[in-house]
């Protein structure tokens, strides 16, 4: 006969359950990444099947406001009942919470990338055939509508469209081709995007507490299994994008392909002008590639009846490492992007290019005679993280003629 654990020792479970987890190695996360994994475990407890007392859900959003904003507040920790430490362990809290910035946050970056991109085709001279909605239309690819559409809209206005003015039939891959990679990270994250919104909006406990019911239920709704895969194949898109970005940027270096000085300067053979930035974002790109392996095949699992674990914090984490390097790739072609628009000095291009070279020569000079590129490197990489660019192209790209 299995004896019954003792009304005590089940309460003081609820305090050791949470101390003896607290046992992670490595930096703390961000503050945003932990006030995003404590709206995610609120907002899956307040469902109902954690089978915990409204207080925890409510002090829990009442901790998004910070230690001491809730000591001026008087607002008090709570006091975990049975099975209360148990639901605030056992959850998916910190892969849905990155997760959900990490897709904010990319889809900002291929926002902003398909302006890079459109920046790189009036640099490059390319031709937009491409992105035809007639081409788009005969082999309508995941994402690739999308895509391309984007980049129609905002080579709006541009000298390209008009017959004569493409320098080539075709354009390398990496250009012929943006929408195409583009559009897979779109497809990836539609594969992603599900898996959170229904970690946000459901009841992922184990046991769950049925109280209409009066019933608890095993079941296995922890298991992320579509979530982990989703992150993975994320990864794998954005290292695509990574790839393709960082061979535009070679291109751009290229007389041979451009028709402008190798490596964009105009000093002869002994400058290097921006060509080094080619370097450095082909070896991120293979930075990324390393952290591109799968996370959820590596089952780390080995503790009897808990037989199988996916590894979906991993996934997650991964995608949100390879976000950081995308960031510095996209700085890279930026940078080398703008250098070659100057040098081309179309007669006239889209709005939209305009807009974003100059959103880049407000803080990297053009480059003349050589200099180290460390610190232009920081602040384009800086101006793509930052979260009011957008709004700033989209207004200053508006009010031109």
């Amino acid at each position: 006969m299995v004896k019954g654990v003792e009304r005590a020792a089940r309460e003081d479970y609820s305090r050791v359950v949470v101390l003896a987890r607290a046992c992670g190695a490595g930096d703390p996360l961000p503050a945003e990444a932990v006030r995003a994994a404590l709206f995610a475990r609120a907002s899956s407890m307040a469902w109902g099947g954690a089978g915990v007392l409204p207080v925890i859900v409510e002090t829990q959003c009442a901790m998004l406001a910070g230690a001491d904003a809730m000591a001026r507040a008087g607002i008090a920790t709570a006091e975990l009942g049975e099975k209360e430490s148990l639901a605030l362990a056992s959850a998916n809290s910190i892969s849905v919470g990155l997760g959900a910035l990490l897709l904010v946050d990319l889809a900002a970056l291929v926002d902003l990338w398909d302006r890079i991109a459109v920046l790189t085709m009036e640099a490059f001279r390319a031709n937009p055939s491409p992105i035809d909605p007639r081409v788009v239309a005969a082999r309508a690819a995941p994402g690739q509508t999308r895509s391309a559409a984007s980049l129609r809209a905002k080579l709006a206005g541009s000298a390209l469209f008009e017959p004569g003015q493409p320098r080539r039939i075709q354009d390398p891959i990496s250009i012929r081709c943006a929408s195409h990679v583009h559009g897979s990270v779109r497809t990836a994250m539609d594969f992603c995007v599900p898996n959170i919104e229904a970690e946000l909006n459901g009841a992922g406990d184990n046991p769950l507490v049925v109280a209409e019911d009066d019933v608890i239920l095993s079941n296995g709704n922890f298991h992320t299994h579509a979530m982990a895969v989703a992150f993975d194949t994320l990864a794998l898109a954005m290292a695509q994008m990574a790839v393709m970005a960082s061979q535009r940027t070679a291109r751009l270096l290229q007389g041979t392909f451009t028709d402008l000085p190798d490596s964009l300067t105009e000093r002869g053979p002994t400058h290097a002008g921006v060509g080094m930035l080619s370097l450095t974002a082909e070896t991120l790109a293979k930075d990324i590639h390393i952290l591109c392996q799968p996370a959820s095949i590596h089952d780390s699992s080995g503790y009897n009846v808990e037989d199988h674990a996916l590894m979906t914090p991993l996934a997650v984490r991964k995608a949100v490492t390879i976000l950081g390097s995308l960031r510095q790739v996209a700085a890279c072609e930026l940078i080398v992007a703008a250098q070659a628009y100057d040098l081309r000095g179309p007669a006239r291009a889209a709005p939209v290019a305009v807009a974003l070279r100059d959103a880049v020569r407000a803080v990297v000079p053009r480059v003349d005679d050589d200099r180290s590129l460390t610190a232009d490197l920081e602040a384009a990489v800086a101006l793509v993280a930052r979260g009011d660019l957008m709004p700033s192209l989209s207004a200053t790209a508006a009010a031109r003629p």
